[in-house]
């Protein structure tokens, strides 16, 4: 079976270079200036046993070569859809068109109708950087389509030659012959995935120095059936010496000019033609276009800044106050002796493929980061972590959120679980997916929130019991809660946190009662926040970020994690994941272990438990009501008595950590 986990893997290894063998090189004749604009139409079709919907969407894609220095190329790419249409919707048989139609075009209303990105590229067309993964459609294999596809790096000698391509789908490649395709004599070649699922051909001509045409064949699980998807782009003009400030104004080429720009340091440009690009309101041109006079150092005329005042974008308002001064750093967390680690500014924004390498010896973790045009290292960025639904394939939750969080200023994690979110091996995954991010990241830890869909919604609220003290808060969309084993054991565990439960009112696939009962439970289990609920009238199972009545984002905006609650109640049935808040079970007996800590007046923390036999407390003289020593009381034993020390004296401080979390005074207690 075609499995996203195993193609994205594969991608680690695509910057090894090409095996074909050969003599002279094939090589892209591109210069400064260059335009080329293609034909592109997507076909898909989706079936199931009850269902079958087929779309087609119709695009002019734009590729601008805005330098080319070095033997680096850098490009930007933007794809205008020009149409999409339902051509089948069939449920059980019957014909649903004239139903489903309207409701298609809603939502095509709703999405943009321009997709742009930038890459730098050697001369056989092998990218600098992670390709952008949210294109201009939902699909598992797209982001693999390129106008500018990876030649050999040797040109082979005779139809049949076959090598390993550089890839995200980690495919063999095979020279096919030479055909014509517009009347220009082009060499074919042919691109396979070991499992034959997925078939990519371009043809590129050495007499133009470009790709002709590139074609897309593949098919692949969903839920539920298979998504068979047909992208075509054919070449339909080349021309060469084209100004950037012409790009910059036109509708149809100004975000590949800005991407472009973004991107590639040594493209010029110039104050008066950024100002000139932001003309038009469009958000997403001035998020650019702010983004790249940032980036640069340049100032822009008043009449730009004019431009976007007023502006409800927030990506839009942050970056227009960087500009201004506005933005400042974020100050210490913790303000200790020693300077906090410093973050390394990002070469490219977007979603983007990332790895977490393991520390020890062992295959590094793949996932998806949104890195927003607002982020900068010197100043702490909110993170979501969002999990799909269905499979828990990632490229499923960029396809699900794009449309909803591309004018917020989150970072964004898509992990991936393949399978159920609710597995510790998944979960450690996550957790080492999330170190990574903090690693490289300026992250605001006080506002890492989490949410998913389906599996994912099952999945949010399984991560957050095992972590609750990572998080701020938690949403929940069609989830199964408590009717999931997993959960139910540890529903203890979220009753210091935010929590929103959303769920179809007509919910096919996992019933509402579900969501139901996890409030019920919560609330007998006296949440510290009664957690809403939200049942959508007349939905069914299709709740996601971008479909949730716009009920997510607002209830995390506002939402700071509290890393010290005064009570803690926990249930841990194992020690994999031993921690919640400031207490931690180190050794228990047999059975689960439950302790309920408080911190009382007079500096008096009180815990009771059951099954636990040694214990540690992360303390912090904060956390207390008032200066002084402090008296730990355990089932009725009093077990310390004295003060609780600086946690930036402490031996062995790592500033890279959590500065909440970890930087504490840490006691051990054994059961008395």
């Amino acid at each position: 079976m075609f499995r996203v986990s195993r193609l994205i893997v594969s991608a680690l290894a695509a910057s090894a270079s090409l095996v074909a063998q050969g003599t002279p090189s094939w090589r892209y004749d591109f210069r400064t200036g260059d335009h080329l604009v293609y034909r592109y139409t997507f076909h898909r079709q989706v079936r199931s046993n009850e269902s079958e919907t087929v779309i087609e969407a119709r695009f002019h894609t734009h590729v601008l070569i805005a330098d080319v220095r070095g033997g680096v190329i850098s490009a930007g790419f933007q794809r205008n859809r020009d149409s999409a249409d339902l051509l089948t919707s069939r449920i059980k048989g019957k014909d649903k068109l004239a139903e489903e139609r309207p409701k298609f075009e809603k939502r095509m209303q709703a999405r943009p109708a321009q997709f742009s990105e930038a890459m730098e590229l050697n001369t056989v067309g092998e990218p600098q950087d992670s390709w952008e993964v949210a294109r201009e459609s939902p699909s598992h294999i797209l982001p693999a389509l390129h106008e500018i596809e990876v030649l050999p790096v040797h040109a082979p000698g005779k139809p049949g030659d076959q090598w390993h391509g550089m890839s995200l789908l980690g495919m063999d490649f095979e020279f096919v012959g030479s055909e014509p395709v517009q009347g220009r004599a082009c060499y074919h070649v042919k691109g396979l995935t070991a499992d034959g699922s997925v078939i990519i051909s371009y043809w590129w001509s050495p007499a133009s120095g470009v790709i002709e045409r590139v074609e897309l064949d593949g098919t692949y699980p969903v839920f539920g059936g298979t998504s068979h998807e047909q992208a075509r782009m054919e070449l339909e003009s080349h021309t060469r010496g084209e100004p950037l400030s012409d790009w910059l104004v036109k509708p149809e080429t100004k975000l590949a000019a800005l991407q472009a720009l973004l991107l590639s340091p040594a493209a010029a440009t110039t104050p008066e033609q950024l100002t000139a690009s932001l003309k038009g309101g469009n958000p997403e041109v001035q998020r650019l276009g702010l983004a790249v006079a940032r980036r640069r150092g340049l100032s822009l005329a008043q009449s730009a800044l004019d431009e976007v005042a007023g502006s409800r974008d927030e990506e839009v308002m942050s970056l227009a106050g960087d500009l201004v001064g506005a933005g400042k750093p974020s100050p210490p967390t913790v303000k200790c002796k020693q300077a906090e680690a410093k973050k390394a500014d990002v070469a490219k924004f977007g979603t983007l493929l990332r790895v977490a390498l393991s520390e020890k010896s062992g295959a590094g973790v793949p996932y998806f980061l949104r890195i927003p045009l607002s982020y900068r290292p010197d100043r702490a960025t909110p993170l979501l972590v969002y999990l799909s639904g269905g499979a828990g394939i990632a490229l499923d939750g960029v396809s699900s959120a794009n449309d909803a969080i591309g004018s917020t200023n989150y970072l964004v994690l898509y992990p991936q679980a393949a399978g159920y979110w609710w597995k510790p091996e998944v979960a450690a995954r996550l957790d080492r997916v999330m170190r990574d991010v903090f690693r490289e990241f300026n992250v605001d830890r006080d506002r890492v929130h989490i949410a998913g869909f389906s599996n994912g919604g099952t999945g949010a609220l399984y991560m957050a019991e095992l972590w609750p003290q990572r998080f701020a808060a938690v949403v929940s969309l069609m989830g199964a809660g408590r009717c999931m084993d997993e959960v139910k054991q540890r529903l203890l565990n979220l009753t210091n946190l935010p929590l929103l439960l959303v769920h179809g009112e007509k919910d096919p696939i996992i019933s509402p009662d579900c969501s139901r009962a996890t409030k019920d439970d919560l609330t007998d289990l006296r949440a510290r926040i009664a957690p809403p609920l939200r049942i959508l009238p007349d939905r069914e199972h299709d709740i996601t970020l971008t479909s949730d009545d716009g009920l997510t984002l607002p209830y995390l905006k506002d939402k700071v994690r509290d890393v010290f609650p005064k009570r803690v109640n926990a249930r841990i049935p194992d020690l994999e994941f031993p921690r919640q808040y400031w207490v931690e079970v180190l050794e228990k007996k047999s059975g689960t272990a439950e302790v309920d800590a408080e911190i009382k007046k007079g500096n008096v923390v009180e815990i009771r438990s059951s099954e636990v036999k040694r214990l540690r407390l992360y303390l912090r003289q904060e956390m207390f009501p008032q200066p002084g020593p402090v008296r730990v009381r355990w089932n009725g034993n009093r077990v310390y008595e004295g003060s609780v020390q600086d946690a930036c004296t402490q031996p062995g401080t790592d500033l890279r950590a959590d500065p909440q979390l970890d930087l504490t005074d840490r006691k051990e207690f054994s059961i008395p």
